[in-house]
């Protein structure tokens, strides 16, 4: 079942956090709040890793890293489908999703998917070989950050990962992303930080980097890809 859920690659990845019983141990902390909680993705459901099934080990040139799995639900299913920041399963696009575009759209006269745009779904970035992944593959309806604990150390095995890898870029908004970008150690990656692109911090600064309103991070990301020889993503 794992191996499905990850995809062949992923799976090979995260072999030694998968034989030494860390999913396991997850997944029993999990399903033990499903008892008590509505979770989200839900049991059995092959939304968990979606990511890491629409972009490969050997696909990834991009990061951008999220914290958990939107937690509200619209027409009674979970707005979640398996991808940080994606809202393909809703007709209305999230706050921060909203900004997202309103970024690339500010910020480009070309290499702009309209058809994308009009549909909120993500899945086209995935397939270019941008990762949208949480650090939390789990949440509890309603509570963001409730399972962040639990994935911590499946989240770190992740990113060191990616980190032996070689001219990665990685885009991180706001303090929870930055932090974990401190295990990106590669002197050939590149990491653009912002502050978060929710309505309460897209115009804010966050440390010394810039508000990810105007900060044309996404033309700075395929300028970075051009760099390493890496085809842009038509955002």
């Amino acid at each position: 079942m794992l191996q499905k859920l990850l995809g062949e690659e992923w799976y090979q990845i995260m072999k030694p956090v998968i034989d030494d019983g860390l999913l396991s141990d997850i997944a029993k902390k999990v399903n033990y709040d499903r008892n008590k909680y509505d979770v989200i993705p839900p049991k059995g459901s092959l939304l968990m890793f979606r990511a890491f099934r629409e972009t490969p080990y050997s696909k990834v040139k991009l990061v951008i890293l999220g914290q958990d799995p939107y937690t509200g639900y619209e027409n009674g299913i979970p707005i979640f489908d398996g991808l940080a920041f994606s809202n393909g399963a809703s007709y209305h696009p999230s706050p921060s999703l909203v900004n997202i575009l309103k970024e690339i759209e500010n910020s480009h006269s070309e290499g702009l998917d309209l058809n994308r745009t009009s549909k909120y779904d993500l899945t086209s970035w995935a397939n270019q070989g941008v990762l949208l992944i949480n650090t939390a593959h789990s949440v509890r309806k309603h509570s963001p950050g409730s399972h962040l604990k639990y994935w911590k150390r499946f989240t770190k095995h992740v990113l060191e990962k990616l980190n032996e890898k070689d001219d990665l870029v990685w885009l991180l908004w706001g303090n929870h992303a930055i932090r974990h970008g401190e295990l990106v150690t590669n002197r050939s990656h590149a990491k653009i930080c912002t502050s978060h692109p929710s309505p309460l911090a897209f115009k804010k600064t966050v440390k010394n980097y810039p508000a990810f309103s105007g900060s044309n991070c996404f033309i700075e990301a395929n300028n970075e890809l051009k760099a390493r020889n890496k085809s842009k993503i038509i955002w």
